[in-house]
């Protein structure tokens, strides 16, 4: 069994725009600004600036998104990530400087105050799904299990760190240390390394049909999307008869009960 992080296991993308959102509340305070509108500023700046380093090919490669970015240390070896933290705080500062004052005049000093309210506000909110722990939990030590996710090493290993998910000793492949990120091939092979199972024997869990899907049924693994959000269409673009849609982490248990088709 290998399971994606973001969003599989960990709240990602609702926990970043939650983030944004209190910090933009604060600067609403501070600078008068529309909060909603200051939220949808930071994102797209975040996009544009991170988009212009001279960093963005190996961000691309490695899949680090540009709202992690506003957080991220990116500590680590390598020429890479070291040229990534000469210019993480001057990119988490222009991308709050450039949205704020589409709206208002802004000083340093309340740049870098909101910039940092922004990483102690997402640090806040590491959560793991609540159904997360307990299907790992119940699944270990039946099931050889891994973890393969896209981003920085520093990102990723928080995230399992401050959720407790770390607890549970899983090979971890992390796009940020080995130089390649999904749908390469790459990261699911080390994962099954790691587990010494061959891609037919294993079943991939993921939340993203291009990302984690495709690839994994590429390499002939099984895979489970899963949409966890009941109000959202079935996807459109999954392989034919080829995918299980799950809505909760519990139905991999049943998945497995009942044996892979």
């Amino acid at each position: 069994m290998v399971w994606d992080l973001d969003d599989t296991l960990v709240v990602e993308r609702p926990a970043a725009e939650a983030a944004v959102a209190a910090t933009c509340q604060q600067a609403a305070i501070v600078l008068g600004v529309d909060p909603n509108q200051l939220e949808q500023d930071v994102f797209d700046e975040a996009k544009s600036q991170w988009w212009s380093l001279p960093t963005i090919d190996f961000a691309r490669r490695v899949g680090i998104a540009s709202w992690e970015a506003l957080w991220a240390t990116f500590e680590g070896p390598g020429q890479e990530l070291s040229n990534l933290r000469a210019v993480r705080l001057s990119n988490r500062q222009a991308v709050w400087r450039v949205a704020i004052e589409r709206q208002a005049t802004v000083d340093h000093h309340t740049v870098e105050e909101l910039s940092n309210l922004f990483v102690v506000e997402r640090l806040n909110r590491m959560e793991a799904f609540p159904d997360a722990e307990p299907v790992i939990s119940q699944l270990q030590p039946a099931v050889p299990m891994a973890i393969v996710t896209n981003g920085a090493s520093d990102t990723q290993r928080t995230k399992l760190s401050l959720t407790g998910l770390d607890r549970f000793g899983l090979p971890t492949v992390v796009a940020g240390e080995i130089g390649i990120a999904k749908p390469s091939p790459e990261p699911f092979m080390r994962a099954l390394d790691h587990l010494g199972v061959a891609p037919e024997n294993a079943v991939f869990v993921g939340d993203s049909v291009t990302r984690d899907i495709v690839p994994a049924l590429e390499l002939g693994m099984a895979a489970l999307l899963i949409a966890r959000n009941s109000n959202e269409p079935n996807p459109t673009n999954l392989p034919d008869g080829r995918c299980n849609v799950i809505s909760t982490l519990h139905e991999v248990q049943q998945y497995l009960s009942q044996g892979a088709d």
